[in-house]
């Protein structure tokens, strides 16, 4: 009994048999690499088993309007790279069970259904939708009140120079976990006061906003654990451990990452003794490693996988030990897999 349905790389392919939808315990549907396909099969909406859609790499759709899509169980609905996908499904904010939405490089003219998004969204990413954007913005990100991830990318939106912008759009839900800003090239600050109540804040990262100044006041900061800053160099100093400007507002963040170079601090006792700092710094991108396995004296194990070459050493003193390991962790790092998630709790 077909449940999964998933086709990757068939550039020939034009079309999906409509057998295919008569199999109703179908649950997930995953199409990449088929760049003939223009349309769907109608009758999704007749697939109530079905829970995800992932659609990549597929320039010639155009929408899910004459197909539909179910709305009882659907809980992630992703679409990346899809560059004349122009229409996102009229009845989405129907969708009362999606939980993950992504909406990545397709037409920059895609537009923000009319009725908003669904308020149970607890994952939204949005890259290269400057209508989507500001229409997200003036319909108010606080009625997701349920969203823990928010991922935008600012492609097309250079009139953006606040995040969150002042006024109507400068609440966000205080539910947030994790928050991604990237690729805004006019933003010039990002307002702590359309940031104070994400209490449950613990990631923030920000990309490839060159204008941007400096970073919020340490008190909307206080509950991070991971801070991800890259291409940013006009921080890049300000940022220098214990002696940068913004220095005082980062320092107790447990992960600090700054344009490819990691500090992380921990602390962990064993026995009398106590571990006081590690620190990770990355540099010197030559080769991939699968996985590395780093097995201390003090019988403490990290598993790291990356790109790069890995640095050991050891200082030891009489009150502490101080690590030092040089692997880069690129992208990986934008999609949660830094180091401090390998260490164990």
């Amino acid at each position: 009994m077909l449940k999964k349905l998933f086709i990757a790389d068939c550039p020939m392919l034009e079309c999906i048999a409509q057998d295919f939808l008569e199999t109703t315990d179908l649950e997930s549907i995953d199409i990449h690499g088929a760049e003939k396909i223009k349309s769907l099969p109608r009758g999704f909406d007749k697939l109530s088993h079905l829970q995800e859609i992932k659609l990549s790499r597929c320039p010639n759709l155009i929408s899910f309007e004459e197909s539909g899509l179910p709305t009882t169980n659907l809980r992630v609905f992703a679409i990346e790279n899809c560059e004349n996908y122009g229409v996102l499904p009229k009845c989405i904010n129907n969708f009362t069970s999606l939980r993950e939405l992504k909406v990545s490089y397709c037409s920059a003219d895609i537009s923000f259904p009319e009725d908003g998004f669904p308020a149970n969204l607890t994952s939204l990413a949005i890259s290269n939708a400057p209508k989507i954007y500001t229409s997200l913005v003036q319909w108010g990100f606080n009625r997701l009140t349920s969203l823990q991830e928010l991922n935008i990318s600012g492609e097309g939106c250079s009139n953006v120079v606040s995040f969150p912008e002042e006024g109507i759009g400068m609440m966000l839900p205080p539910s947030l976990t994790s928050i991604v800003i990237k690729s805004f090239e006019n933003l010039e600050l990002m307002c702590s006061k359309g940031l104070q109540h994400l209490t449950s804040l613990q990631r923030l990262c920000i990309c490839y906003c060159p204008k941007l100044a400096s970073l919020p006041e340490k008190d909307v900061l206080l509950s991070l654990e991971n801070l991800y800053i890259s291409d940013w160099p006009s921080l890049e100093e300000g940022c220098s451990r214990g002696k940068g400007r913004e220095w005082s507002k980062i320092a107790h963040i447990p992960l600090v990452q700054i344009d490819m170079k990691t500090a992380l601090k921990a602390k962990l006792a064993k026995n009398s003794g106590e571990l006081q700092l590690i620190c990770f710094s990355l540099c010197h991108l030559v080769k991939r490693l699968e996985q590395v396995s780093l097995q201390l004296s003090f019988n403490v194990a990290f598993q790291l996988s990356a790109l790069g070459t890995m640095k050991l050493v050891a200082d030891k003193r009489p009150n502490d030990t101080t690590v030092e390991v040089y692997v880069p962790l690129g992208d990986e790092a934008l999609n949660g897999g830094h180091p401090k998630r390998a260490i164990p709790a």
